[in-house]
C-alpha cells in the first residue's frame, strides 16, 4: 500500500519514513489515501468498497502527528487478540487493586486513626487544622496508589495496536474511569462504612443494612477531600 501525506504536515523528526523503511517488504492491511477535496473524502467514507460487509473499513485518518506508525503494521486479527489480552490484564489489575485500596480505607481513615491513637483524638478535638490534616491522610494515600495506573494503562493500551495516540488516550481514560468507580467510590465507601460499624454489626447482624445506610453519608468528607487532592495532584 502507498502512504501519502503532505510535506508540510510531516513529522519534523521524520519518524514516519523510518517506520516505513523498516517494513518495506511487509504486507500491510492499511493504507492512507489523500483526497483533493472534502467532497471526494466524504463520498469515499460513505461508499461500499467490498461485497463482504466489514472486510474493508474506511474512516477519516488521524492527523499525521497523532499516528502511532509502529502500530500501522499490526494486523486486524492481532489487534483483536491484543485487545482481549489487554482487557484481561486491566481486569486483573482493577481486581488486584481492591486489596490495597480496601486496606488503606480501613487502616488510615479518619475514624481509624483517631480510634487508634488517643493523642490524635485529642488533636482532632483541639484544633480544626489538625482535624483537617488527619482527614487528608486517607485521600493522599489513595491518590499515591493511583499514580502508578495511568502510565500502565497507556502502555497496555498502546500495545494493543491502536493506530492513533488519541484513541490510546480515550481507551486508557475509560479504563481508568472504571477503576475509579470500582476501587475509589465503591470499595472506599463500603470499606469505610463497614469499619465504622463493624463492632455493632458483629453483635447485631440484623441491623447491618440499617447501620451501613446511616454511616455512608459520613464518607462525604472523604470524597470532598479526595476530589480536592486530585485537582491539585492530578
Amino acid at each position: 500500500p502507498t502512504v501519502e501525506i503532505d510535506d508540510d504536515t510531516a513529522d519534523p523528526k521524520n519518524k514516519m519514513s523510518g517506520f516505513i523503511e523498516d517494513h518495506t517488504n511487509e504486507v500491510c492491511d492499511k493504507a492512507f489515501v489523500a483526497m483533493r477535496t472534502y467532497t471526494a473524502s466524504t463520498i469515499a467514507i460513505q461508499s461500499m468498497h467490498s461485497s463482504k460487509p466489514g472486510s474493508m473499513e474506511v474512516t477519516t485518518a488521524p492527523e499525521p502527528r497523532d499516528i502511532l506508525w509502529e502500530n500501522v503494521y499490526v494486523s486486524k486479527g492481532a489487534k483483536r487478540t491484543r485487545a482481549i489480552i489487554g482487557d484481561v490484564v486491566i481486569l486483573f489489575m482493577i481486581t488486584f487493586y481492591i486489596i490495597p485500596v480496601a486496606l488503606v480505607s480501613l487502616l488510615v481513615s479518619e475514624s481509624a486513626l483517631i480510634s487508634s491513637s488517643p493523642r490524635l483524638a485529642q488533636l482532632d478535638q483541639a484544633s480544626a487544622f489538625f482535624s483537617s490534616a488527619i482527614a487528608m491522610v486517607q485521600p493522599i494515600c489513595i491518590v499515591c496508589i493511583q499514580q502508578l495506573l495511568p502510565p500502565l494503562f497507556m502502555q497496555i493500551t498502546k500495545a494493543e495496536g491502536l493506530i492513533s495516540f488519541s484513541e490510546v488516550q480515550m481507551k486508557a481514560f475509560s479504563r481508568y474511569f472504571l477503576f475509579q468507580v470500582v476501587n475509589v467510590f465503591l470499595v472506599t465507601a463500603v470499606a469505610g462504612s463497614i469499619f465504622d460499624t463493624i463492632a455493632i454489626i458483629i453483635e447485631n447482624p440484623e441491623t447491618a443494612f440499617e447501620m451501613l445506610g446511616n454511616s455512608l453519608p459520613r464518607m462525604s468528607s472523604f470524597f470532598i477531600t479526595f476530589v480536592t487532592m486530585k485537582t491539585f495532584l492530578g
